[in-house]
């Protein structure tokens, strides 16, 4: 089977991981070329490249940048523009080999301009309705999913990682929405713990990695973490991520101003490679996502698959890994004091409790194995194919 990944995630070679979409099609192509089928992944750059990675057939096309003066008209026509190139780029794809099946993800709607016959199915990567809910400019995330409801009707069918966005997505297009949740292994056979050496040996700390945007709930941890720090003495705060442009602060000064007179125990570290970042994950004493909107987040099962006690937010897709209390905890999205009652709690957690919520974690994730969650996708990708035959 020939699987066209097309998104506009993606990093170049050499690039570091742009996040949790870019993993997702990382792991899924991998898996389907140890399975004997053949994955092709097309994104967009500034310029139109090809070229091969790990066996992997990758394509990049050239989207022009537009500078309009009305934010909404440049998003919409940026979408519009973007959408044309990439698909202009399907059909000649479609043209010149057999391709099986496309996979879209959600993200900038490319669905809009194909109309090609080879069958299309779209990955809600994100569904902005719900994902920005708390973005200030309430039009521009509205014409976003807007646009995404639009870009599913060229798509045979639908599916979502979590149950969160499938069901309000699955309710807006008044169409069912499956759900097949992310796969999970560690692709890393070695470990550098250099940075680890260098920056947090002999440190007892608290972690947050990821992205960081107000979405991902840097501003709730802000409001709390000089009483934590207060509470806690023992405790450093670790954030380890790259900052995502668009907010009118810089939120890693946001955070060290929020440490307070406590600032010299919070340390910030630029976004690693899972080869550093790993051996930092291994070590913390809890790791806290306490993300508004999520969709079924990777940094979580990251942190489960090393059996760390992971403090999420119920409501966000995190209740659907974590069982309160048991597999991890969960807080109140957006509310800084459910987050600090859950961040004590944990700290005062015996090591054999903790132990013990990093054992059931791990199972959770156990249950996300590639042989799986491929599988539930392939049986997908064969239904929609009959279908359309």
């Amino acid at each position: 089977m020939v699987v066209l990944f097309v998104s506009p995630n993606y990093e170049q070679k050499g690039e570091l991981p742009k996040g949790g979409v870019s993993m997702y099609i990382r792991r899924v192509a991998g898996v389907l070329k140890e399975l004997g089928h053949t994955p092709v992944i097309l994104s967009s750059g500034t310029q139109d490249m090809h070229y091969w990675e790990n066996g992997i057939e990758i394509f990049f096309v050239r989207c022009p940048s537009l500078n309009l003066k009305v934010k909404e008209f440049n998003m919409v026509a940026g979408i519009f523009c973007s959408s044309f190139a990439v698909n202009r780029k399907i059909s000649e794809l479609i043209s010149t080999r057999k391709i099986d099946i496309i996979q879209f993800s959600s993200i900038r709607s490319w669905p809009l301009f194909y109309y090609g016959k080879v069958p299309a199915i779209m990955r809600l990567s994100s569904y902005d309705k719900l994902y920005y809910r708390d973005y200030p400019n309430k039009r521009v995330v509205y014409i976003q999913a807007f646009l995404q409801r639009l870009a599913a009707r060229r798509c045979v069918t639908v599916f979502a990682p979590s149950n969160v966005h499938a069901n309000a997505f699955a309710k807006d297009i008044h169409r069912k929405v499956s759900v097949i949740e992310s796969p999970f292994w560690n692709e890393c056979s070695k470990y550098d713990d250099s940075v680890y050496q260098k920056r947090l040996k002999d440190k007892k700390y608290v972690l947050y990695f990821g992205r960081l945007t107000v979405t991902k709930g840097i501003l709730v941890i802000a409001e709390i973490l000089e009483k934590f720090l207060k509470t806690h003495p023992d405790y450093h705060f670790v954030c380890c991520g790259i900052e995502q442009k668009g907010y009118k602060e810089n939120l890693i000064r946001v955070l060290e101003s929020g440490a307070g007179k406590y600032k010299e125990r919070f340390i910030y570290i630029k976004a690693l490679s899972h080869t550093f970042l790993y051996p930092i994950i291994k070590r913390a004493d809890f790791v806290i996502c306490p993300s508004l909107s999520e969709n079924f987040a990777n940094a979580c099962m990251e942190a489960m698959y090393f059996e760390r006690v992971v403090i999420g937010t119920d409501g966000a897709s995190y209740e659907q890994l974590i069982d309160d209390g048991k597999s991890g905890l969960l807080c109140i999205p957006g509310d800084s004091e459910s987050l600090l009652r859950k961040m004590n709690q944990a700290a005062a957690m015996s090591e054999a409790q903790k132990v013990e919520i990093g054992q059931r974690a791990k199972k959770r994730i156990d249950r996300l194995a590639p042989e799986v969650m491929v599988k539930k996708l392939m049986r997908l990708y064969q239904y929609v194919i009959d279908y359309t035959s």
